[in-house]
């Protein structure tokens, strides 16, 4: 799969942006909330960038959903076994 960003619904606060950031890359979920209320406060591109992130990213529960489905296969999906291919056992 490619890198790709996302947000979390589990462990969220508001959207999930810094959640999912944090997941991603393996950061420790309280610091990288304080890391981002920092930027936030020192800087307004931290607010507009969150907003814009919590828009735009898909959540990390739907793109596994549509990678990997919602449960497993069904049976008539499963391919069809054929008796004639020359094996014998």
């Amino acid at each position: 799969m490619k890198s790709m960003f996302y947000k979390k619904r589990q462990n969220k606060l508001l959207c999930g942006v810094v959640a999912g950031l944090a997941d991603k890359f393996g950061w420790d979920l309280p610091i990288a909330r304080v890391v981002a209320a920092l930027l936030m406060y020192f800087s307004g591109i931290g607010i507009i960038l969150y907003i814009l992130l919590a828009i735009f990213l898909p959540y990390k529960e739907d793109i596994e959903r549509d990678k990997y489905g919602t449960g497993p296969r069904k049976r008539k999906d499963a391919e069809v076994v054929r008796d004639d291919d020359g094996w014998f056992w």
